[in-house]
């Protein structure tokens, strides 16, 4: 996965290690059990299609495996099966819990030797995260107004401030409405 590019998949590391890195920074490492370009499913977001990668994911070990599947098809099971939504939103809450676990460690790890840098790039790399789910959303108008309220959850999770939203919008040539 290759920072700025469309990724129409979500992923789960099966073994192996990633890092995850924002303009070069290593920003977390992913390991067996986690999961790649989520993107708001944990909030219920439900993204469709394309969404633009905030960050490179590169594998950090050898004998890799991740498993894959279309956005699109995933999130049409998901509305056809409640019971493996409900079972993966758990699930996603417990990989946003490991993943900031996973940022801990690496800190202590000594690999971050810049840490202001770090900090930088992860919050640059949260807001790409945010402008990337807020443009798949708007190419989709009617699910974008069904799920508002998912996204201000989103919002509040990920310390989105409103002045970031505006921002995110007017990057878009979108203004508040």
């Amino acid at each position: 996965v290759q920072q700025d590019a469309d990724n129409r998949y979500v992923r789960l590391v099966l073994r192996g290690d990633l890092n995850v890195e924002r303009d070069g920074q290593i920003t977390y490492m992913l390991h067996e059990g986690q999961f790649i370009s989520e993107s708001g499913l944990h909030a219920g977001l439900g993204l469709r299609g394309s969404v633009p990668s905030c960050c490179t994911v590169s594998a950090a070990t050898d004998n890799v495996e991740v498993l894959r599947w279309d956005r699109t098809e995933l999130m049409r099971l998901l509305e056809l099966h409640k019971s493996i939504e409900r079972a993966l939103k758990a699930v996603m809450s417990w990989d946003i819990v490991s993943k900031l676990k996973s940022q801990r460690s690496l800190l202590a790890s000594g690999k971050i030797t810049d840490v202001e840098r770090w900090t930088e790039k992860r919050r640059e790399q949260t807001l790409a995260r945010y402008k990337a789910i807020l443009q798949n959303m708007l190419s989709h108008p009617d699910y974008l107004n069904k799920r508002k309220g998912n996204l201000a959850k989103y919002r509040e999770i990920h310390h989105i401030e409103m002045s970031e939203h505006v921002i995110a919008l007017e990057e878009m040539d979108w203004t508040v409405a």
